[in-house]
This record gives structure tokens, sequence and C-alpha cells, in this order.
């Protein structure tokens, strides 16, 4: 992990990428996953080196011109969109080194699935994988980065060793928990706003063979709800998840996922502790190995962005005395339901969520709401009820103490971000920008600042 300077430069000056400006290539940078935001760059920089990233946001700096990156484009309501301004794209900083058994350095466009390939070969994994492998390293990393050994875990910023970062200033400099640190503290999850990661440090683990998982079927709300906490407190389980359902006869069930990690091909007998649990049925164990279940979305989420529709998707985090109330006013409205095909829950415990930026609700038990929702076109009548819906929704659960996880979230107001920051993390926040980004020129599209 290096550090260096770069000074400003003329538009012309020579990179190591390409600065492009004509109608085709700023025009693929104009929409993002979500398809609700339209804006056009001035110009597209196809990194390829830290030091293109640090010169270009230092000519940015000097004149006062917007600069945001860009990794997989997967934010939902224009965060990572920017109008008139320079989009970076990092997609060509795709290195990745292996450093030892308990760590690993990647660039910032390296993808996890990527990442995952190059630590199982060794028999390590970081210990958070998020469900996406074709998401970019340095895109998690800026937003927290939730997967679903999450719930013991918490987050994959809170596996991260050092990052190297271009500063609002243009500056590139290593940073961690212990150089640097509020600069680390800030960049993790801090949405770009005070520094650009260009490459991050990764904690590592022994990672499985195998994952096992069972899935457990429940008719009751109450009984899927109180076995996810009792799970997550337990140590029976390595992964957690749940998913809604509606069944052929128009009532919904809810299915438990958990996995457990192995090191041989052999699901063995159903766990004792299941039999302890509140549900009503449990399917046959299945048994995967790891790669194989980690890549298990990449094609249908590949298939359904590559349909370009609007996606209008919400992930928010409930504390757990809220939570049950609030599925149920979402079942029980055709408005705030409209559009969800995949509904997803599972646990959360705030208190292994170490980075101050990655907010969650100040609870010992919360569940993450995760609610995927497809429309026809963008700004048709069920798209424009879907964004309204998802608004509603925020409001209410921010009333409730309820936390949104911001690449999967409408752009709140400025007194929703307080809230959502909390007075001290808020003002702590604010300084950070104020010093890393002066004249404020970061990631605008996410409306923080």
């Amino acid at each position: 992990m290096g550090a260096l300077r770069a000074q400003p430069f003329g538009v012309n000056t020579w990179l190591d990428g390409d600065y492009l400006v004509d109608d085709a290539s700023r025009g693929a940078f104009a929409r993002d996953f979500g398809g609700a935001v339209r804006r056009i760059p001035r110009a597209v920089t196809r990194a390829r080196t830290a030091e293109d990233i640090a010169r270009v946001v230092a000519y940015a700096n000097g004149r006062h011109v917007k600069v945001a990156m860009r990794g997989q484009g997967h934010s939902l309501s224009g965060q990572t969109l920017i109008d008139d301004g320079i989009v970076i794209d990092s997609s060509a900083l795709d290195a990745v080194e292996y450093t030892s058994d308990d760590t690993l350095d990647a660039e910032a466009g390296t993808l996890w699935g990527d990442v995952a390939k190059v630590a199982l070969a060794r028999g390590r994994l970081p210990p958070v994988m998020p469900d996406a492998m074709m998401l970019s390293v340095g895109g998690t990393l800026s937003v927290g980065g939730i997967g679903e050994a999450s719930f013991r875990c918490g987050a994959q910023v809170d596996h991260v060793r050092a990052l190297d970062v271009v500063t609002g200033a243009g500056q590139l400099v290593t940073c961690s928990a212990s150089y640097e640190p509020e600069l680390f503290h800030m960049t993790l999850a801090g949405l770009g706003q005070c520094g650009i990661i260009v490459r991050a440090r990764l904690s590592l683990a022994a990672a499985p063979t195998f994952i096992v998982t069972h899935m457990l079927t429940y008719s009751d709300l109450d009984a899927f709800l109180a076995d996810q906490a009792r799970l997550a407190d337990s140590g029976a389980s390595d992964l957690l998840n749940g998913r809604l359902n509606r069944t052929a006869q128009g009532a919904w069930e809810y299915v438990l996922f958990t996995g457990r990690f192995v090191a041989a091909d052999d699901a063995s007998e159903t766990p004792s502790w299941i039999n302890g649990l509140g549900h009503e049925s449990v399917a046959a164990a299945v048994i995967t190995p790891t790669w194989s279940y980690l890549d298990r979305r990449t094609a249908s989420i590949t298939a359904g962005k590559a349909k370009a529709m609007p996606n209008p998707s919400l992930v928010l985090t409930l504390p757990a005395d809220a939570t049950k109330a609030f599925i149920t006013e979402i079942l029980a409205s055709s408005e705030l339901a409209a559009g969800i095909w995949f509904f997803e829950v599972s646990p959360k415990v705030p208190a292994r969520h170490g980075q101050p930026l990655q907010k969650m609700p100040a609870t010992a038990i919360a569940y993450e709401l995760r609610m995927q929702r497809h429309a026809s076109a963008p700004d048709a009548e069920d798209h424009r009820a879907m964004l309204s819906a998802n608004a509603a929704l925020v409001a209410l659960a921010m009333q409730q103490g309820g936390k949104v996880y911001p690449p999967f979230a409408p752009i709140l107001s400025a007194a929703q971000w307080r809230d959502h920051y909390g007075p001290t993390t808020w003002t702590r926040f604010a300084a950070a920008k104020r010093r890393f980004d002066p004249n404020n020129v970061l990631n605008p599209g996410a409306g923080i600042f």
C-alpha cells in the first residue's frame, strides 16, 4: 500500500487511462441500476492507475468541477451519477494481490468474484461476502457491504486493514485505523464524500470447502422472526437469511435459510438444534461447493441488469420491536408492496457493526428488509408509484428508529441525513468533509452535503 501526492494537470495531459468526451461514452454513464435518474457527465475517465484518479480529482478540485467514482453502477437513486462533471470509471483498476494468509490487496474496480477466486485458491476468504459477485470492491466498501454472514461478522467495512484513498484535494493517501485514522473511518461506508477508494487491504479467514444449507418454512411471522434472532445469537449458523413468498392461494409464507460451513461433501442428518425451532417444515439439506454457492446469483442478476428495466428497490434495517408491524403493513397494502417480486428479511446484531458511518438501529437485534421491485419503464405510472412507496417506507422506518442502506434507498433530505447519522456522527462526518474535500467536489449524487 503506497501513497503519493499528485498535482493538478490540464485535460490534455497524458493519462495511463482514457479521457472520453464523446456522446456514446458519456451516455453509457448517465444511468445506474435503479433507472430512475439520468445525468450526463461532461467526461468519463477510464482510470488505469491510482495516479490517474489523483490527477483527475486534483484537476477537478482546482476548477470546482464535480467528480463521481463509479464501480459497477449498482446504486438505485443516482448516487454515482453526475451532471456536467467527471465520472471516473474504476473497472480497469482490477488488480488483486495475495499478500499473506491474513490479507489480500484489491484495487477498487476488482469484482468480488475475482477476490473470492484468488482467496479460495489458498483456502481463504473475506469474512463477509456480498450476494452478488459482480459488485466491485470499491463500490461495496464505499457503502458498507452486507452479506449473509453479517449477522455474526458485521459489514465488509469491518474487515478492512488499510486503504489507499484519493482525497477531494487530489492527494493519494494510505490510511488505516492507526495511520490517518479519521480519513480511514470517514471513507469506509462514507459514500465517497471524503475520499475515493483506489485500493483496499482486506482481512481473510479460513474458507469452507462446502456450505450446507437448510430451508425452513413458516406460516407464522412471529416464529420466523424469533427463530432468526435465536440463530443470530446461538453460534449454530454461519450464514442466515430469510425470504417472504406468496403461495398459490395468495397467503404469505416465511422461509428461513441457514448455512453451515463444512469441510467434506456430507450433508449428514438434520442438526438437532433445528428440531427446537418453530418452523412447520424443513427441506432436505443441500450441500454446495463454496464457489458455486457464492456465484449462485450471478446469472440471474446479470440477466436482470441487461433488461435495463427500472429497479426501484429498497433496503431498510428496523429495530426488532418494530419489524413485525412494519412487514405486516407492507404486506397488507397494495400501494406499499407495489412491484415487490423478491422480499428478503435477515437478522442483524448492530453491536457487531463497528464502522461509524455504517449505521444500524440502536437495538440489540435488528432486521434488514430487502425489497426488490421491477417497474415497466422509466417514469411510467407504476415506476412513480413504487418510488412513492419507497419514500413513504423510508419516512415510516426512520420514525421508528430504522436506518436506510444508502445505495438501495431514495436520496434523503438534509434533515433525514442528519437523523440517519445522528448528531454526534453527523458533526464528525461534516468536519471530515470540510477537511478532506474542502471544495465539495466529490460524489454529489448522494445528496448528503
